[in-house]
């Protein structure tokens, strides 16, 4: 039996659902810590009350008799984590899914509470002892391995986009749109560095171009409404905020009309967001300083460098050559296919613990 323990997210919602349609139902269990799931089907998934003395051995059971477990990234307590430091054979069969922020929120933050040493202590001894991490960009690997001293064997594979490709195909670009549309972020997490973004467009002189901003998850309310204020104060009516959650069908309409997409954050993240709209065969910019980067040009597929945005030495953000966009939507769409998927979640689930792997 192979345990996956997620988070409650569109993601993990997506992944249950590729799961269950491409490998054996009985093979598979899901939980999950929410006590009020907003994504996931509790018909699909077991909810554990972390706080529960009965619950916990119910799920430390679970892990013990689990052929695999897999943490779907480490954004969980110090509760959660000790489950698996109690007994370090379970980590012998346990593998780290990673998101992004488990891995480089802590790196990249000056200075720490005294609850963020302990728990990075924890996940610094679990990491270390773990059997498998699954990345789809191998510098976040090689990151992890570099931090935290791992022996952690390396598998890539990748999360099953919500905005699948069949959708994406079902919505097509309004050519004869006359306004320009940029899309900045991917969510509310102040990891997106949105007033960064803001500010260069503002001087970009870009003050006539709609502004779409996703901030329907991530972070505070308040955090949502300072975005809004300052994205409003600068673009009026042109800013547009994502404040209620959008079905995959709205968010794959709406990455369908953008024509440039800007992504300012510092580490990896939004690979859900940049693969779609790297098929749609829109522009796209991040950070050329975080590992997407180096991954996305080993692939072969052309992005484009914020930081250019942000220093204000790019000066023609929309210009964009058709043949490289058609050049990157083939190599996304035979990278990142669902048959792709299937395949290499495949490698993972069968690969043999201590030898025998790919």
């Amino acid at each position: 039996m192979y345990l996956h323990i997620l988070n409650d997210n569109k993601y993990s919602d997506k992944f249950i659902e590729f799961i269950k349609n491409n490998f054996s139902n009985s093979l598979h269990t899901f939980v999950t810590f929410s006590k009020q799931p907003k994504y996931l089907d509790r018909g699909k998934v077991e909810i554990v009350d972390i706080s529960k003395l009965s619950q916990i051995r119910w799920l430390y059971k679970k892990i013990s008799n689990a052929d695999k477990v897999f943490l779907h990234s480490l954004f969980r307590g110090g509760k959660s984590l000790m489950l698996f430091l109690f007994n370090r054979k379970n980590l012998s069969k346990t593998y780290w899914v990673i998101w992004g922020g488990d891995l480089y929120n802590y790196w990249l933050k000056d200075s720490h509470s005294v609850r963020e040493k302990v728990l990075e202590r924890l996940k610094r001894k679990l990491i270390k002892n773990i059997y498998g991490i699954v990345a789809l960009v191998q510098e976040d690997y090689l990151f992890a391995k570099e931090k935290y001293k791992t022996k952690a064997k390396y598998y890539y594979a990748f999360y099953p986009n919500p905005v699948d490709f069949k959708m994406l195909d079902t919505f097509s670009d309004q050519k004869n749109r006359k306004e320009k549309t940029i899309l900045i972020g991917n969510s509310a997490a102040p990891s997106n560095n949105h007033f960064e973004i803001l500010d260069a467009l503002y001087e970009n002189k870009l003050t006539d171009t709609k502004i779409i901003c996703p901030l329907s998850y991530g972070s505070s309310q308040e955090y949502v409404k300072k975005v809004y204020g300052y994205g409003v104060k600068l673009f009026g009516e042109n800013f547009i905020a994502l404040t209620e959650f959008l079905s995959a069908e709205e968010y794959a309409e709406i990455l369908a009309n953008v024509d440039v997409a800007i992504f300012a954050h510092r580490r990896q993240q939004a690979l859900g967001n940049i693969l779609a709209l790297l098929y749609l065969g829109k522009k796209v910019y991040i950070r050329s300083d975080i590992s997407s980067w180096s991954f996305f040009n080993r692939l072969g597929i052309r992005i484009f460098d914020t930081k250019n945005i942000l220093d204000g030495s790019e000066k023609d953000i929309f210009t964009f050559e058709e043949k490289i966009a058609k050049k990157n939507r083939e190599k996304v769409l035979k990278e990142f296919s669902e048959e792709r998927c299937v395949q290499l979640w495949k490698n993972v689930f069968e690969s043999k613990l201590n030898g025998g792997d790919m």
